[in-house]
């Protein structure tokens, strides 16, 4: 710190000339060496601060020289750091080995995406993928696997089979720690890109398996037309609503002069467990225990549910069909409303198309008593499994790069699947994609909700199906229906035990 000069004034007068000459020399020499003074700044008189280095009192016609004006040096930044003792060097020549079970357009796509995922990944990781069938045929595959000690790499699975996969052997990679990764992980900005209903944030402390591959959804498909012409300006959001127009078309087979359709119209029933579920989450019912271990079927929210469903059955306004696929009978006008996945929107169109009906139609949200409307969602997931740590970082590269928003993309306009991101709608040019009855179907994410993710799941959804199925058989009666919902309950809670 320079020293102010106000304390010197009173030995300066005691000092020789020749003493005094050679003080001036090095301050003059000294205020050479400084930096010269900001001109915004002013000096004041007599005061001298620590705070501004240079600052102090003028004596006679010399100015106290200025210190250089220096700009702190920050400290240097910490580079990050991988937490995946992985030298990228040592994933050259690294093979993955990955199963799924996609054929037809699908199937084109993916072989696609693997060869370009080869040719142009700069770490040197090469895929090879194979097709292992059906869901079905490729979890047994998997668990003989399993058993032999030659897993898979990655794996498509429902979440489900992931989870028997797990309670195996506890062979699933917990991806957490690639997802978070600074170097090799997703970015802030990725994650907020997904839909929040496919990648809901993980709970504390809980296992994260999987990856969302693809996601389809089950819907109501309502022909506008045929309403309109009914005197209905609206899609129904309630159940008496739903109800009254059922009822109406129903009522309006049976009076034109076509004989075959006089038992059609309303709704053509499905006993889809997806269907099933879209109906019970419209209700309210919560379907899983609040601690989340098991289900919640003996419930006056399930029993309401099923007492509506019957009702319209015995009343004729909604009927089963045997005779042809529900996309015909849709596309036919022997049924107002239909039940449909958001893949299956361009079968559906191509019905129309093959019907010769110009009929305009969309899809709706299932609605409840109370208004509240709900859609299901559901779809596999990219499954990592252990091996070294050279393939499971490999195999978390491939999965990372296929979901990106451009090759998400590409996936969607194969076939018409949900967007797992909102940018993947910027990567959309298929007119399949862009149809209405798909971008209608977009919108009504903020009322789905997913399938269950217990381990359970994959014997329990056969219950739902077949408690529904017997629901519409001839014989039952209304008074059966308390029963019934118990014996899903207990046959639920059975295997969920099971599954422990």
């Amino acid at each position: 710190m320079i020293p102010s000069l106000s304390a010197a004034r009173s030995p300066l007068k005691r000092i020789s000339a020749s003493l005094f000459l050679v003080i001036v020399y090095l301050s003059t020499l000294l205020a050479a060496c400084q930096t010269t003074p900001n001109p915004t700044q002013r000096s004041t008189p007599g005061t001298a601060t620590a705070d501004k280095p240079g600052d102090g009192e003028q004596t006679g016609s010399t100015q106290s020289p200025a210190a250089p004006n220096r700009t702190p040096t920050p400290p240097p930044t910490a580079l990050p750091t991988s937490l995946i003792e992985v030298d990228p060097d040592e994933l050259k020549g690294t093979i993955v080995q990955y199963w799924h079970v996609w054929s037809g357009e699908a199937g084109r796509l993916t072989a696609s995406l693997v060869d370009e995922f080869n040719a142009t990944n700069p770490w040197g990781v090469e895929v090879e993928a194979t097709y292992a069938g059906s869901y079905d045929s490729m979890n047994e595959q998997v668990l003989l696997a399993i058993q032999e000690g030659k897993p898979p790499d990655l794996v498509v699975a429902f979440d489900h089979q992931a989870l028997n996969w797990d309670a195996i052997d506890e062979i699933t990679v917990d991806l957490r720690k690639y997802i978070s990764d600074p170097i090799w992980g997703v970015s802030e900005e990725e994650l907020a890109d997904f839909y929040p209903i496919f990648w809901p944030p993980a709970a504390s402390g809980e296992k994260q398996f999987g990856m969302p591959a693809q996601r389809s959804g089950q819907l109501l498909f309502y022909n506008t037309s045929w309403a309109e012409e009914l005197g209905f300006r609206s899609a129904p959001t309630t159940t008496n609503q739903f109800k009254a127009q059922t009822c109406a078309a129903a009522r309006a087979n049976l009076n034109d002069n076509i004989p075959e359709n006089d038992t059609t119209g309303g709704w053509v029933v499905s006993t889809d467990y997806s269907t099933v579920l879209g109906w019970l989450y419209a209700f309210g019912s919560p379907v899983i225990r609040p601690d989340g271990q098991g289900y919640r079927f003996n419930t006056p929210e399930v029993e309401d549910t099923l007492e509506f469903l019957r009702e319209l059955y015995e009343q004729g306004c909604a009927w089963l069909s045997e005779d042809q696929s529900s996309e015909e009978a849709f596309a036919a006008r022997r049924a107002l409303f239909s039940t449909g996945s958001i893949t299956s929107i361009p079968f559906q169109q191509e019905a129309f198309n093959r019907a010769g009906s110009g009929d305009d139609w969309t899809v709706i949200p299932f609605p409840g008593a109370d208004g509240h409307l709900a859609t299901t969602v559901y779809g596999p997931s990219y499954v990592v499994l252990e091996s070294t740590p050279e393939r499971q970082l490999a195999s978390w590269l491939f999965t990372h790069w296929l979901l990106s928003p451009e090759n998400q993309g590409r996936w969607v306009q194969a076939i018409a699947s949900y967007p797992l991101q909102a940018s993947t709608l910027d990567h959309l040019d298929l007119p399949a994609a862009a149809a209405p009855q798909w971008s209608a179907a977009i919108d009504l994410l903020e009322h789905a909700q997913p399938e269950p993710g217990l381990r359970s799941w994959d014997s329990v959804r056969w219950a739902v199906s077949d408690a529904a199925t017997q629901l519409f058989r001839w014989y039952f009666t209304m008074e059966q229906l308390p029963e019934t919902v118990k014996l899903l309950d207990r046959t639920a809670a059975e295997l969920q035990n099971r599954s422990r």
